[in-house]
């Protein structure tokens, strides 16, 4: 019977490094320990020319520091979750949800951790999912929290998940969003300012937070400007015009809207294509505006006013503030980032 014989090698051990950088074990694992170039905890120093050999050596030898014993020794994995509650929505060919992934990655690498995304849950129950969350596998989660969440987001933030909530705020939980409100104002002030009295405002069929936030901020700033404000039933789909918003659209010049707020850029851009569709005229028929200042390929020919919104630097800085949790570090209950309008073409 001929014999079988493995041909797979060997990893490179930590000993193999020491051993040819002419060292012993412990100062190996020294060196190779990032930002440990001077000292360690333990007061054991060593001088950069012993750092420099045992690097060339590691590298000589393709020797890379087991990530799990690393996780053992230090009680960290290294990885920081993100749960999105929005089910197919939570895909990263939509502008909004890539600006939260660039974010959250940069955020990632600046602090030399790792990002794990946990997806595809719908089916499973809050027990569930508290038990994927919550077992060990992550230093910290991030959440963007959906309202049908909400008992698993009372479990999480009793457990000893180190937990940050982005975009939606909670009120048990850290969380880090834009200034909706001041954005909503800014939308009212800039629309009196151009002559508008008569204004749709277009809600979303998701129930955000910072949509209701938005909503009822822009209402409150409608009545300082004198605007008269029509509140549009949800879409069925995101941002297709409704048939009351096209019974309302084809009324006579003196008695329908001559602008529509949007409660989000995707909305917006969708209603701009409809109108071309109905023969609406943007912005001169109707100005359209939106919230969030993402860009999308949607429209490229069409510059939107909107709201600029840094969600990118939004995940950034959870990613921040999640780290300083996971370091017994306290954060403030909301972090709210600045806004800024944008004046395009089409109000």
């Amino acid at each position: 019977m001929t014999e079988q014989r493995s041909h797979k090698r060997r990893a490179p051990s930590l000993e193999d490094v020491a051993r040819i950088a002419g060292v012993n074990r412990v100062t190996a694992s020294i060196a190779l320990r990032r930002g440990s170039r001077d000292t360690t905890r333990e007061g054991t120093r060593i001088s950069e020319a012993t750092r420099q050999r045992v690097v060339e050596a590691a590298d000589s030898l393709g020797y890379s520091p087991n990530a799990i014993a690393l996780a053992l020794r230090r009680q960290s994995t290294g990885l920081i979750g993100f749960y999105g509650g929005y089910g197919e929505w939570m895909n990263a060919h939509l502008p909004f949800i890539a600006e939260l992934i660039n974010g959250l990655q940069f955020g990632c690498v600046k602090r030399q951790h790792h990002l794990l995304f946990y997806t595809g849950f719908e089916d499973h129950t809050v027990d569930e999912r508290y038990r994927i969350l919550a077992n060990g596998s992550i230093d910290g989660l991030i959440v963007f929290p959906a309202p049908s969440h909400i008992a698993l987001l009372e479990r999480l933030a009793h457990s000893h998940v180190p937990l940050i909530a982005i975009a939606n705020p909670q009120p048990a939980i850290p969380s880090v969003t834009v200034d909706n409100a001041h954005g909503s104002y800014l939308l009212a002030e800039h629309l009196a300012a151009q002559g508008h009295r008569r204004v749709l405002y277009r809600c979303g069929n998701f129930d955000h937070t910072s949509a209701s936030i938005r909503r009822n901020a822009f209402l409150e700033a409608a009545q300082k400007f004198g605007l008269e404000v029509i509140i549009s039933p949800p879409e069925t789909l995101p941002g297709n015009l409704t048939a009351f918003e096209r019974e309302l659209l084809q009324q006579p010049r003196q008695q329908r809207p001559t602008a529509a707020v949007c409660w989000e850029d995707m909305s917006a851009y969708i209603l701009l294509q409809d109108c071309e569709r109905y023969g609406i005229t943007v912005p001169d028929d109707l100005a359209i505006v939106g919230f969030d200042g993402i860009e999308t390929r949607i429209h490229p020919c069409r510059s939107l006013t909107t709201i600029r919104a840094p969600w990118n630097k939004v995940a950034e800085t959870a990613t921040d503030l999640l780290l300083d949790l996971i370091h017994g570090r306290g954060v403030a209950p909301e972090t709210i980032l600045p806004v800024s309008l944008v004046v395009g073409d089409t109000a």
